[in-house]
């Protein structure tokens, strides 16, 4: 981590101030050491500080944990040129963050549930500085992903107590991530608290009546969170790759086509031009421990609640994204 951000960070658990106890550096950049407050401390381990979830597999993070070390790079932009996904990620940040080059560059941007950090890539290309939290172990990939970046922060922490001081962000944005929470309205609020006023928030998650939160996906959900005790990842990652290959061969067969839409209703996958991406986004959808689905009114509703946004606007990306700017 560089020594630049730590102003930007407390103690999540009582709010205080942080100060640094460097072990190994290389010059601006923490490689070991603690951050320290009055009552808590907080080991800073290959470089980013580790306020939750480290090393912790109770939590309900865990599938993104292998997941994300498992497709580290697969959905980054600058790894799908040439490729059937090409834009695909940058189109996605674009609409849902309703993106003007002049509220993101040389500005301090939030990424919420970072992942790898795909969609970190696209804010720094636009010149903005980027803190990405995540509390699965995603965060090793996403230190490797831009460890030479000295513009970039990832911390190890969780959005329903996050380590940030209030009002320091100029941006946020959570991008598939806020339905994953047990509490996805009170991680909304605690990331309009870190804004800005004048800063700008923009979300995005699943819609109440779609593929992610249909009855049969959430009994294959069921069923593979009861079996990851006993068999890891394994059996979600076998019907992912068994379904999209062989369900994705047959349903270019123009004569079985139809069947294989009917199958889809009791065998559900994501069918994408990639199949990779088709693989990684079928285990996602059966494998995370919370699965939530809102209406935009719902979302809209969150972003009124504070009666601090004086911009509320949906965004052109899956029906249940929005964008706001705060008073």
């Amino acid at each position: 981590m560089n020594k630049k951000f730590i102003k930007y960070l407390i103690d999540p658990k009582t709010e205080e101030e942080l100060k640094l106890f460097s072990e190994e550096s290389n010059n601006a950049d923490i490689i070991s050491g603690y951050l320290v407050s009055k009552s808590n401390r907080y080991p800073i381990i290959r470089g980013i500080p580790r306020f939750a979830g480290y090393r912790d597999r109770s939590n309900y993070s865990e599938s993104f944990s292998y997941e994300w070390n498992r497709w580290s790079q697969l959905q980054f932009d600058s790894r799908n040129v040439g490729k059937p996904m090409v834009g695909h990620t940058r189109k996605m940040w674009e609409q849902i963050v309703n993106s003007d080059n002049k509220l993101v560059k040389d500005k301090l941007i939030i990424d919420f549930g970072c992942g790898p950090g795909r969609f970190i890539e696209i804010a720094r290309k636009r010149g903005a500085n980027v803190i990405g939290i995540d509390l699965s172990e995603a965060v090793e990939i996403a230190r490797d992903n831009f460890k030479s970046d000295n513009g970039v922060l990832i911390v190890q922490g969780d959005i329903l107590h996050p380590p940030f001081k209030k009002e320091i962000a100029d941006g946020a944005f959570s991008i598939g991530v806020l339905h994953h929470l047990p509490n996805p309205h009170l991680g909304f609020n605690k990331i309009v608290d870190v804004i800005k006023k004048s800063g700008w928030l923009a979300v995005s998650v699943y819609g109440q009546y779609g593929y992610y939160t249909s009855p049969i996906v959430n009994f294959y959900r069921r069923i593979f969170k009861s079996l990851w005790p006993y068999f890891g990842p394994y059996p979600a990652l076998l019907y992912s790759y068994l379904i999209v290959y062989v369900f994705g061969t047959m349903a270019r067969i123009p004569v079985i086509t139809y069947i294989v839409y009917l199958l889809k209703t009791v065998f559900p996958y994501i069918d994408l031009p990639d199949r990779k991406w088709s693989v990684l986004d079928t285990f996602d959808s059966i494998t995370p421990s919370n699965q939530y689905g809102y209406s935009i009114f719902e979302i809209f509703g969150w972003f009124k609640e504070t009666k601090k946004f004086k911009t509320i606007e949906p965004s052109n990306w899956g029906g249940t994204s929005m964008w706001g700017i705060k008073k």
